[in-house]
């Protein structure tokens, strides 16, 4: 684990992710989310753990991200329905959800602790 090691260090950050689909609940995959709500508990813990010795812990939650797996095994008609219900003019990229987990791992992200961080085009409010 490494929370421990990096408690002993003095320094380091936790980036943990889960799917944007949580905060929407969904009538369907109960496991899949109650799963990945648990992270959100997980992921404050370790903050409270671990931030007063230096160590951040943040929780991401990416949706729809057009990666080429989801480009593969989508429609163009799902992607227009998902883009209606977000509230930037395109849907998520690789690059949205990378330039998030760079910006926590580093040192301009040094007060963010124990957050969790919609990267969904504004498809959920917190």
């Amino acid at each position: 684990m490494p929370l421990p090691i990096m408690i002993k260090q003095g320094a380091g950050s936790i980036v943990n992710t889960m799917s944007s689909a949580v905060w929407m609940g969904e009538s369907d995959h109960v496991a899949y989310q109650a799963a990945k709500s648990g992270l959100i508990g997980l992921t404050r813990h370790t903050a409270t753990v671990g931030g007063k010795h230096g160590v951040r812990t943040n929780l991401v939650s990416p949706g729809v991200i057009l990666t080429g797996a989801a480009l593969k095994t989508t429609t163009a008609e799902f992607r227009e329905q998902i883009l209606a219900s977000v509230r930037s003019p395109r849907l998520g990229r690789p690059e949205d959800l990378a330039a998030m987990v760079a910006f926590l791992f580093s040192e301009d992200a040094a007060y963010v602790n124990g957050q969790s961080l919609l990267v969904d085009g504004g498809a959920n409010f917190t």
